[in-house]
Parts: C-alpha cells; sequence; structure tokens
C-alpha cells in the first residue's frame, strides 16, 4: 500500500481523512504516520506534510484557498508584494480557525483578508484558486497599477492569449475593464509596469524593450539616444540570490551604450517608490538635452562613427604599448 506521506503529495500536498479511508488507510496508519511526523493535522479532519508550502498551510488551516495576489505569487509570478494573505472562502463556511493555530479562531489577524467568493469544484486544487480567479480577485479588489502589474507580468511570464486576458476583464466590475488597453506583456517586473503607467499619465512618450546591436534589449526609450532602466534587487552588487548578479555587466552594457552616444538612465525601486517626482524631471531634462544634441548632430555629424561590435580589442595590449612610447618620446624632443 503506498505510504500516507506519498499519497498526500502526490494529491497536492491535502488530503482529508475520509479520503485517506477511502484509499485503504485505517485510523490506525493515520496516527501512525501522525506520530511518525511524517503527516500532521493542518485543521480538523485535514491532514498534510511537513514540506508543503508554507503559505498552503495557513490558508487551508483557516478553511479556505489562497486568491488574489496571494495565489498569484504561489504560481511564481512575481507581483507586487503585499502585507496581507488573501484567502477566499465559501459564502456559507463557518469555523475559520487562525492561520498560526488550528485551535484558535479566526479573529483580528490583519495579516489576513478573507473573501467570502470561493466556489470549490472537484478538480480544482485544495489550497489555491486558479490564477484566472486570482486576477480576477486583483481586478476586484486592487488599485489601477497594482492591478494592470499582475495581469501584465501574468501575461508575460504565463504567455496568456489575449483571448484568455479579454476573458478575465469580461468578468471584472464595468469600472475597471477600460484598465485592459494598458496591460503590456512586455513588462518584466512590477517596477517597469509602475514607471511606465506613471510616465505616460505625466505625458511622457515611452517605447519599451528596445535592441541596441552589442547592448541588448533595455527596458525604455524615451528619446532618440536616451533610455531607462529599472533596477530590482539582482542588479545590486551585494546580491546573494541563487540567480546571477548583472552588476558588473550592467556597467559593461552601459560603458558600450555611451561609446556610441546614448545615455542609460538607472533607477532603483526605492527611488521608483518615493521619488518619482525626481526620475521624471531627471528623464525629462536628459530627453531635452538628447532632442537638441541630436537637432546638431544632424546639421554636423561626426566624422567618425564608432560601431559597438568593434569597440572590444580596438587596442591590443602590443599596440598600447607602442602608443604610449611614441607618445614618451613626443614629450621628449618637445619639452
Amino acid at each position: 500500500m503506498t505510504p500516507i506521506d506519498t499519497l498526500v503529495r502526490r494529491s497536492g500536498w491535502f488530503l482529508r481523512r475520509r479520503d485517506l479511508l477511502a484509499l485503504g488507510h485505517s485510523d490506525s496508519s493515520i496516527r501512525a504516520a501522525l506520530g511518525d511526523r511524517r503527516i500532521f493535522r493542518v485543521r480538523q479532519g485535514w491532514y498534510s506534510v511537513p514540506d508543503a508550502p508554507e503559505c498552503a498551510i495557513r490558508a487551508v488551516r483557516v478553511g479556505g484557498r489562497l486568491t488574489s495576489i496571494s495565489a498569484l505569487e504561489s504560481y511564481g509570478i512575481p507581483v507586487p508584494r503585499r502585507p496581507e494573505t488573501h484567502i477566499a472562502v465559501r459564502a456559507t463556511a463557518g469555523r475559520l480557525r487562525s492561520t498560526h493555530d488550528r485551535r484558535k479562531r479566526l479573529a483580528g489577524e490583519r495579516d489576513v483578508r478573507i473573501h467570502w467568493v470561493d466556489r470549490v469544484a472537484s478538480a480544482e486544487s485544495r489550497w489555491r484558486v486558479s490564477m484566472d480567479d486570482a486576477l480576477l480577485q486583483v481586478l476586484i479588489d486592487e488599485p489601477r497599477d497594482i492591478a494592470v502589474a499582475c495581469a501584465s507580468l501574468v501575461m508575460h511570464f504565463e504567455k496568456w492569449t489575449d483571448r484568455r486576458m479579454d476573458a478575465v476583464f469580461a468578468r471584472a466590475p464595468g469600472d475597471v475593464r477600460g484598465w485592459r488597453e494598458l496591460v503590456s506583456a512586455l513588462d518584466e517586473s512590477h517596477g517597469e509596469t509602475f514607471f511606465r503607467l506613471w510616465a505616460t499619465d505625466s505625458g511622457l512618450s515611452v517605447v519599451q524593450q528596445v535592441s541596441r546591436r552589442g547592448v541588448g534589449r533595455l527596458d525604455f526609450q524615451v528619446g532618440p539616444h536616451t533610455f531607462v532602466e529599472i533596477d530590482g534587487g539582482q542588479h545590486d552588487p551585494a546580491w546573494t540570490a541563487t540567480t546571477s548578479n548583472s552588476w558588473e555587466n550592467d556597467h559593461d552594457r552601459d560603458t558600450t551604450m555611451s561609446i556610441t552616444g546614448d545615455r542609460v538612465l538607472r533607477f532603483t525601486y526605492r527611488q521608483l517608490y518615493i521619488d518619482f517626482a525626481r526620475i521624471l524631471l531627471a528623464v525629462r531634462r536628459c530627453r531635452a538635452d538628447d532632442l537638441a544634441l541630436t537637432a546638431i548632430r544632424a546639421r554636423r555629424p561626426y566624422r567618425l562613427e564608432v560601431r559597438p561590435d568593434r569597440v572590444r580589442g580596438v587596442l591590443s595590449r602590443s599596440k598600447a604599448r607602442s602608443h604610449v612610447q611614441r607618445k614618451r618620446r613626443r614629450f621628449a624632443t618637445n619639452p
């Protein structure tokens, strides 16, 4: 017979006592698994395993399923972090329990938000709603910027079709359906969504994900030779997560851009959240200077155009040494 903990994992981290009995296990085998700590009781009649996701345990312990931003985050979508755990329960649900203690009733927990909207189908997950329902709840509850960011990130990372996104917005309240035209599958982070929305609100025209030869893609282009990058934690030199640090590569790319006459403005999430007014002033000033310099270049073009794909290795070590020697001889003969 399949061990109880294996059955629980195969069933999506959670099983009820009656499900285990139907699968051939007895109350004594359940007690034995509990004693061995291969499973544990999440709430009355519900069992899970120690390696189940913590957010899933919290939702099932309450008596519902993750929804809204909490559910999207559980699917691996890098949504904006929110202080609350969003849990959907049936409209007739009772005996809701604390997320921390199955013996206590849910009361006054500020880090939990209950949505009395859940309709559980037999084939659905026991601990989170579908991605479509989660996004719909975001559209209902969250402000425009967060809702558009979540929708954009779902399209980008899950490769949703326009038809599927349209179907979710069709179920949303009428006053938020106009946000559909603000959703962009080109957004790779919610910081990019926020910058795009706030810049557009300020009358600034931006172009997303522009490619430059020898450099790659940049987040935004705001002028003929002016670009903006929104830097998350992986761009910090102190980044210690499993993904690679891009600090050195960022500086290398910026150097190549400068050689070709382009300028990259980099802004952190902290600046974006608390100092967007100064960001906007910086972008507008650089864009104005860019337009003025571009007009001068059109009238008086440079004699030599530097190609970024030929920048590296232009001066070999031997050529650099001979160049320095010629300079020394010239200064020695012409003091």
